[in-house]
C-alpha cells in the first residue's frame, strides 16, 4: 500500500484522515502546515502520494508570498518545482476554478473538494 503524506492544519480533519488513510491499509504521515513542508521538502519524495489542502495559515516561510495565491497552491508549487511527477491530491472547500493554478490541467494532479462523505472514500478511493 502507500506511504502518504497529509498537509492539513485542521486538527479534527487530520484525525478523521489520517485514521481512514490508515484503515485502508496505507500508512500516513501529517504535516500541519507549510513549515513543516518546507523544513522538510527534500523528504516528499519519500512518499507515493501527497494530499495537500489548500487553504491554511502561511506559516513564517511564506508571510511575503504572492497573496493572490492561497497557501496551497505556494506549497504546490515548490514541491513540483523538485518532485514533477510526485501524485498530489489537492483537497479544498474553495471552488477550484478559483484558483490560481489550473489543477485539472497540471501532471499528477487531481483534487477532491470538502467536505468529504462521512468515510472520505472520494479521497481514499484516490490514493494509489
Amino acid at each position: 500500500m502507500s506511504r502518504t503524506l497529509l498537509i492539513e492544519d485542521d486538527r479534527f480533519l487530520i484525525e478523521d484522515l489520517s485514521t481512514f488513510i490508515e484503515y485502508e491499509g496505507h500508512t500516513c504521515e501529517v504535516y500541519t502546515g507549510p513549515d513543516d513542508v518546507l523544513d522538510n521538502i527534500q523528504n516528499l519524495g519519500d512518499f507515493d502520494v501527497v494530499i495537500l489542502d489548500i487553504m491554511m495559515s502561511r506559516g513564517s516561510y511564506l508571510q511575503e508570498e504572492d497573496p493572490s495565491f492561497e497557501t496551497g497552491e505556494l506549497l504546490y508549487q515548490r514541491i513540483r518545482e523538485k518532485f514533477p511527477e510526485l501524485p498530489i491530491i489537492i483537497i479544498s472547500a474553495k471552488n477550484f476554478d478559483d484558483m490560481k493554478i489550473d489543477f485539472a490541467q497540471e501532471e499528477h494532479v487531481d483534487t477532491v473538494s470538502k467536505p468529504f462523505d462521512s468515510t472520505a472514500s472520494e479521497l481514499i478511493s484516490r490514493i494509489p
